[in-house]
């Protein structure tokens, strides 16, 4: 959970406004490109580390397994997430598929 905190969602903070970390903002397109691979590099190392079972943990779902299926839908999206993290796909295809949250993520995201 910290790391998906620190050194995920952290990231998405410099998205809106690149001057944040000192860009300027006509530079936005190229630092934003650079944060997704930094999130991309970050979850792919997330991955190497992990051996899911069912879900990322084991065979119980647990709040990670919410945490990452939620900011994994967070650019640079989903198909990088399942590109660069192809240990924890299946897990997280599950935590999207579960009947108890079709509402949340009907609700909270739309089709992506």
């Amino acid at each position: 959970m910290a790391y998906v905190a620190s050194a995920i969602y952290a990231l998405h903070w410099i998205k809106p406004d690149v001057r944040r970390i000192g860009a300027l903002p006509e530079a936005r397109d190229a630092v934003v490109a650079a944060v997704h691979e930094r999130i991309a590099f970050c979850w792919a190392q997330m991955d190497a580390q992990l051996e899911p079972g069912a879900y990322l943990l084991g065979d119980a779902l647990t709040v990670l397994d919410l945490y990452v299926g939620v900011v994994s839908r967070f650019g640079p999206w989903r198909e990088r997430f399942f590109q660069v993290a192809p240990r924890m796909a299946p897990a997280v295809r599950r935590v999207d598929a579960d009947p108890r949250l079709a509402a949340l993520w009907r609700e909270r995201f739309e089709e992506d």
